[in-house]
């Protein structure tokens, strides 16, 4: 019988990042599901509002592109969102194949009754701590969030 190698210092913790992360986006994603169900939108839907409004519109290619979609899904999200009247869309002069999709009116209203609700929750979550323990939180999940984006584009095949 072998003995089993006890894991290092940065196995325990990259476990334990996976432990806390799995439960923080679970308990996120469902808070987010139920909010933004209330709002009168999908979670994709608002996903990609939340990607037009940040960007002033996008083309069909970047919007795939931001949610991990490939592009024929995107153009069905968006052909969906478009007849629910959430989005817009025009053909640039200089490329008339080409789609700028953005935000309708009422696809930010509704956009933005669901982030601030969220928000609202954020600044509940956040009160317990200092402004530097919330700054450090906050820096830390963009590291992440950088770090792991990063990674997912150097294991994508032909990049």
């Amino acid at each position: 019988m072998t003995a089993r190698r006890r894991p290092s210092l940065l196995q325990r913790d990259a476990a334990a990042l996976f432990d806390a992360a799995t439960a923080f986006i679970r308990f996120y994603q469902f808070r987010d599901r139920n909010t933004v169900l209330k709002s009168g939108l999908t979670v994709v839907q608002s996903y990609t509002l939340g990607i037009l409004v940040a960007l002033d519109g996008a083309s069909l290619t970047e919007l795939a592109e931001r949610l991990q979609l490939d592009k024929s899904t995107a153009s069905r999200v968006i052909s969906g969102m478009t007849k629910h009247g959430l989005v817009e869309s025009s053909h640039p002069e200089h490329d008339k194949r080409a789609k700028h999709i953005i935000a309708s009116s009422d696809g930010r209203r509704r956009y933005a009754h669901h982030r601030r609700a969220i928000e609202r929750e954020n600044a509940r979550l956040l009160a317990s701590y200092t402004p530097a323990a919330r700054r450090a939180v906050i820096n830390a999940l963009r590291q992440l969030t950088r770090h792991a984006g990063g990674a997912a584009a150097r294991r994508r095949p032909g990049r």
